[in-house]
């Protein structure tokens, strides 16, 4: 399946949410690379890996912490995905990567960089039922999507004058342990326990007539190591990371109300509504699986459970 063998691999970004899931999936993978470095804001303890504190926008603090690294590999995971100040997702999202990149650029051996963004990138798509694959136009409008959109051709484009493999990934709507709790369905779940705690009476939803595909970050982490492991045909592709099948919104909000193990009261939000949300959009990951072989194995069901653990009540 793979073309290649790493000594060392930083992944930056490395105390996130997929951070914690790549770091888990490296550490036990029977091609794991003999040293790990995770960088992040501030160094965190851990025996999977090396931890580096550094702020990847302070240009010379991120050469001097990659070249002191000598990866042969680097997962850029490090970013900024919500807030209004356009300024913060330049400087975080496109800066930053520019940085890990002039900085690998400086090694005697050139690591391959896998850079990671998202399927905001894509926008809003038209049509009831869209199946994207990465063909398709890059029309995100956002601040965040245009800044990940940037960052991905900044990337590709200075591999060819730097000499720097560049791997770009999109992932779809990622879930799993640990997710952050602004997003669905960690939102919904956070507002079950709260209920279950006495702290609230009903759950506050959006729009959930939606579907949207729904991916474990255990198989993303596993789709991005499958990358780095690829041969040299991944050098210059942007891939999505998808399941390429819809969940509908309303089934995750009745399985999150089942761990309750009761009947939850919901109430429907306007403020929550989208200007426009597009019915169902999937992602083709096609590309991904022909060149790797990569194959999901965790389905949405057992990825809310597992979330379920983390986020309930202790028990009586």
């Amino acid at each position: 399946m793979g073309g290649r063998a790493y000594e060392t691999i930083l992944v930056t970004g490395a105390a996130g949410f997929v951070g914690e899931h790549l770091l888990a999936h490296l550490a036990r993978a029977d091609d794991r690379p003999e040293r790990i470095v995770a960088l992040d804001l501030a160094a965190a303890d851990g025996d999977e890996a090396e931890s580096v504190a550094c702020d990847l926008t302070d240009r010379r603090a991120a050469a001097a912490a990659i070249a002191a690294a000598r990866p042969d590999g680097i997962i850029h995971l490090a970013g900024v995905a919500d807030g209004s100040d356009a300024g913060v997702y330049f400087d975080v999202n496109v800066a930053a990567c520019e940085n890990v990149l002039a900085a690998a650029a400086g090694l005697s051996k050139r690591p391959r960089v896998l850079v990671t963004g998202s399927a905001a990138q894509y926008g809003v798509t038209t049509g009831s039922h869209e199946v994207v694959d990465e063909s398709r136009p890059l029309l995100g409008a956002t601040p965040y999507a245009l800044s990940k959109t940037l960052q991905e051709r900044w990337a590709l484009a200075g591999s060819t004058w730097r000499d720097v493999p560049v791997v770009c990934v999109r992932p779809f709507n990622i879930m799993g342990p640990g997710q952050p709790r602004r997003l669905v369905p960690a939102a919904f779940l956070h507002q079950v326990a709260a209920v279950l705690d006495g702290r609230a009476e009903g759950l506050c939803v959006g729009n959930t007539a939606t579907s949207r595909d729904f991916i474990d970050a255990r198989d993303v982490a596993a789709a991005m190591w499958a990358l780095m492991c690829a041969d040299e045909r991944a050098d210059g592709q942007a891939f999505n990371i998808a399941t390429g099948r819809p969940t509908k919104i309303q089934d995750l909000l009745a399985a999150c109300i089942e761990c309750a193990g009761r009947e939850i009261p919901v109430r429907h939000d306007p403020s929550r509504l989208r200007a426009v949300d597009v019915p169902v959009i999937v992602g083709d990951a096609t590309k991904l699986r022909e060149l790797t072989g990569w194959r999901e194995r965790i389905d949405w069901r057992r990825s809310l459970a597992d979330m379920w653990e983390r986020i309930k009540p202790p028990g009586p």
